[in-house]
């Protein structure tokens, strides 16, 4: 095997439709519906501590999904569930 051959193998693994990628919504949270989990990732890698920054910030529901363009019931119940204080 060249060093080409492995190349393409790691590339196909870790690349679109790769094992190691899933296409379904990861990680699942008990907390949190399936239509909760769709958006979540926009809101990056820690989106808990993203929406309570952005809330302390004075920063509205609308404010806030207009920015990550998501729909406003969205935010508002990502900060129901995880009870972040603000100005809804």
């Amino acid at each position: 095997m060249t060093d080409n051959e492995s190349c393409l193998d790691v590339m196909r693994w870790l690349g679109p439709g790769g094992r190691l990628l899933p296409s379904q919504v990861q990680p699942k949270r008990s907390e949190l519906t399936y239509e909760l989990q769709k958006y979540m990732h926009i809101l990056g890698p820690t989106p808990k501590s993203c929406l309570a920054t952005l809330a302390d910030l004075g920063l509205s529901d609308p404010e806030i999904a207009r920015y990550f363009k998501v729909p406003k019931n969205i935010v508002t119940d990502l900060r129901q569930v995880w009870n972040i204080d603000g100005e809804a």
